[in-house]
């Protein structure tokens, strides 16, 4: 029901202290007010046997973690931008959503948590190891424990679901179908645990999986089948994917220029959020015959050169997106333990422009390096618009 924003803040700051108070979540981002961090959590916790609140704000890249007294003001918070304030208890969920007009509609939810005050909780994972979609993709095992030979895989989807977990939030939080396309989804472990995971926060979500091999769309159609749930899967190349409506695209380990063809795609069909893992690059490296110096210094080492140039050519696809309007970054998304390719690029549209000295950048360093991005030819007429813009 719509109330007073006054009144919602002041019944967040009563419920957050409450005796059972378990958690509270801020997301998403009020018209026209840029919060400092994508989301936040709070909990109660217990240090040397005294209560205090944990707070850890996410910039999509890190966590910064702080503990406050439980005296600590919170209404400040509550009111730095963020659109969406949730505070749990045992048994409620009290929620209070801040519209575009700056109304304040709030819901009462019934629940069952536990309140659980340990300051070295384990990291709690975006989708449990016993969930179905792991049984069902025989990753876990009959005690629905993931096998050691897949953990890897488990690790990668978990950090993948949360990472674009904080970007919906931050973008996508009022949004509540979502259209979802994975572009080179091999045998869809990702596409499933994205479709789980977004079900299971009460969205309705439309996901189509695209892989090249007639084998994982067969594969792929009887784990759809034994789900019970509606995911469309196609045997094409990436670059031949029809276009259609797509909010978010998704890429993880594409080889070569396949990771080029899905950023290719996805800008052509307006994605909102474009999410990709790229795998090996082979592209520029047979480009590059003679470094501009003093760079000899570092690719006369052929591994040096490989993974310079590696560098190179996903800091060139990023900066591409940056001059077609979306708002980029570059994080790790796994442990270099886990795979040795663990670079993630996000892109995010945005209805800001491209500097002058951004285009500048990235034709003096196509110049310097004598090099033609293959992302550069599959998007040449998007960069030709946008550099009259």
């Amino acid at each position: 029901m719509k109330i007073e924003l006054s009144e919602a803040i002041e019944q967040l700051s009563i419920r957050i202290k409450d005796p059972l108070f378990v958690r509270a979540v801020l997301s998403g981002k009020r018209r026209s007010i840029q919060p400092e961090f994508v989301r936040v959590d709070i909990k109660p916790v217990l240090i040397k046997d005294e209560l205090k609140f944990q707070i850890v704000s996410s910039d999509g890249k890190k966590d910064l973690t702080k503990n406050v007294e439980v005296d600590f003001s919170f209404s400040p918070l509550f009111l730095s931008g963020y659109a969406n304030l949730q505070v749990d208890t045992t048994t409620e969920s009290y929620s209070v959503k801040i519209s575009k007009k700056d109304q304040a509609i709030s819901g009462i939810s019934k629940v069952k948590l536990t309140r659980e005050l340990s300051h070295d909780r384990q990291k709690q994972r975006m989708l449990a190891e016993s969930n179905h979609v792991f049984k069902a993709l025989e990753m876990s095992d009959l005690l629905g424990r993931i096998k050691p030979t897949k953990m890897d895989k488990y690790k990668q989807v978990d950090e993948f679901l949360r990472l674009m977990n904080q970007l919906i939030e931050g973008e996508l939080s009022e949004q509540k179908d979502l259209s979802i396309v994975d572009l080179g989804c091999g045998h869809a472990y990702l596409t499933f645990a994205v479709q789980e995971f977004l079900m299971g926060k009460g969205q309705k979500v439309s996901i189509l999986g695209v892989d090249e091999r007639s084998d994982s769309k067969i594969h792929n159609e009887e784990i759809a089948a034994k789900l019970k749930v509606n995911a469309k899967f196609l045997a094409t190349k990436i670059a031949d994917t029809p276009n259609q409506k797509v909010d978010i695209a998704i890429a993880l380990h594409a080889c070569d220029t396949a990771t080029d063809d899905a950023i290719n795609w996805a800008v052509k069909n307006d994605a909102k959020i474009i999410m990709v893992a790229p795998c090996c690059m082979h592209q520029l490296q047979t480009q590059i015959k003679d470094s501009p110096e003093p760079w000899g210094l570092l690719t006369k080492y052929g591994l040096v050169k490989e993974r310079l140039v590696d560098l190179l050519t996903d800091s060139l696809r990023a900066q591409i997106l940056k001059l077609l309007g979306y708002k980029v970054d570059i994080v790790e998304f796994i442990g270099g333990e886990h795979t040795a390719r663990n670079l993630m690029i996000r892109a995010v549209k945005s209805d800001t422009s491209p500097s002058q000295i951004d285009r500048e950048r990235y034709l003096q360093m196509l110049d310097q390096w004598q090099i033609k991005p293959h992302l550069a030819n599959l998007l040449a007429q998007e960069l030709k618009t946008s550099a009259k813009v």
